[in-house]
């Protein structure tokens, strides 16, 4: 009884030993468990490629020339077939391995034509075509944007095509190296056109003609893709935030009792005016010695400047203006009030007082010098650079050596430029969501 269960336990461990030799060997039959049949290579004048959904034609470069390799490729098993490298894909001539001056172009399937899948963009991408019955062909990339192609097949059955371009006549015979493999190849006939195909069988004509690659189109792969949903909630999250961040900028101010009302009304449109061919003047007028009948506003709106009371120096500066003020005291009365409504926090109204001021007809370099410098660092903080580059002109002209701004001044108007657009963003907001 002993000797008969020793004798059982030998034999089960001789089959474990002989199954676990014999594993290596399955899988390396299962790996190369495929075959090309039928190979062979034909000059053609052109091929048509896939790309964004359509068809192209594509003809050699500098009088070149196309060969079209056919081959029937038979995979076992449940057909898949690679990734296999595209890198090692080439055409050998003579009794060495040392492939001749021909590049590899394309790769796609019979259909009374060859018909090629353009390689994907990017890395980690792939193109792929269904081709009915559950057969499907892949190209990939699988590292960086120029990395190597890689090929990817699945049927059990498939007519294979290859396009190579070769700078001048092709030498015979020739080899065609794929997937480490090198097969022989034949002369093969060459593929009837379009109208042949169509005048030879009149029923098949539209089948011939229309694309036979079943490729999902570019809204559905787009749909499909995980950036584009990504990128959607980081929108609609940066959307309800910035709302939401508005709303509460909007209750702080209020809290903080600050005038937000009096600005909304001199800045409701939120658009900064831009400059014209009538705000750069070329001539500059001499200070007259008589303001005008509005020169007892005029000096008051000078004492509430002096004295930092920009709301009541808005103010008074357009009750002069509205009396009646000389032309060069009205510019100098515009660019004034320009000064105090931007101390006031008024980049808009200030904006429109500057460019009123130097399109008046009595316009002096007095007026025009401040107004025109601090409009050039508006439009400089807005990103208006050929409307800044205007203003810089016209300072200038005025005066060559004239300085920039002062720290606190350029400070001032690249706060109240970025307070500007935050409004417009929050107002673009409120028009998407009411």
């Amino acid at each position: 009884m002993k000797t008969k269960h020793l004798l059982r336990h030998a034999v089960t461990a001789l089959l474990l030993l002989a199954s676990i030799a014999a594993l290596p060997a399955e899988q390396e039959q299962a790996e190369n468990d495929w075959q090309i049949d039928n190979a062979t290579v034909t000059e053609v004048p052109f091929f048509k490629q896939l790309i964004d959904g359509q068809w192209f034609e594509r003809r050699p470069r500098n009088r070149g020339t196309f060969l079209e390799v056919r081959a029937t490729l038979k995979v076992a098993g449940d057909g898949s077939f690679g990734p296999s490298s595209l890198a090692t894909a080439g055409l050998l001539a003579g009794p060495g391995d040392v492939p001749i001056g021909a590049e590899l172009l394309a790769v796609g399937v019979v259909r009374t034509n060859c018909l090629y899948l353009r390689a994907p963009i990017g890395a980690g991408n792939e193109t792929f075509a269904k081709l009915g019955a559950g057969s499907e062909i892949a190209i990939l990339r699988e590292s960086d944007a120029n990395g190597p192609l890689f090929l990817r097949t699945r049927a059990p059955s498939l007519e294979l095509c290859m396009v190579f371009e070769l700078p001048d006549t092709p030498p015979a015979p020739l080899r065609w190296r794929f997937a480490e493999r090198t097969i022989p190849l034949a002369v093969g006939t060459r593929p009837p056109t379009e109208s042949e195909a169509a005048a030879s069988d009149p029923l098949d004509s539209a089948a011939s003609l229309a694309p036979s690659l079943s490729v999902p189109p570019l809204w559905r792969r787009a749909i499909s893709s995980p950036l584009l949903w990504t990128a959607l909630v980081l929108a609609a999250l940066a959307l309800v935030g910035g709302v939401a961040l508005q709303r509460l900028w909007r209750r702080h101010r209020l809290a903080n009792g600050t005038r937000s009302g009096s600005h909304a009304d001199s800045s409701s449109a939120l658009d900064i005016p831009r400059v014209s061919a009538a705000h750069q003047p070329t001539r500059f007028a001499s200070v007259e010695p008589e303001a005008g009948a509005g020169h007892l506003q005029f000096h008051d709106a000078m004492a509430a400047l002096r004295l930092g009371d920009w709301e009541r120096a808005n103010a008074v500066f357009g009750e002069a203006i509205a009396v009646g003020l000389t032309p060069t005291f009205e510019a100098g009365a515009w660019s004034l009030r320009g000064e105090a409504m931007l101390n006031d926090g008024d980049l808009v109204g200030a904006a429109t007082c500057f460019l009123r001021a130097l399109s008046s007809p009595g316009v002096t370099a007095e007026a025009a010098l401040p107004a025109a410098s601090q409009l050039a660092a508006i439009y400089r903080q807005l990103r208006l650079r050929r409307d800044a580059v205007k203003m810089e002109d016209v300072r200038a002209r005025i005066n060559p050596f004239a300085g920039d701004l002062g720290p606190q001044r350029l400070e001032l108007i690249a706060s109240l430029a970025r307070e500007l657009k935050h409004k417009k963003r929050t107002r673009m907001l409120a028009r998407l969501i009411p």
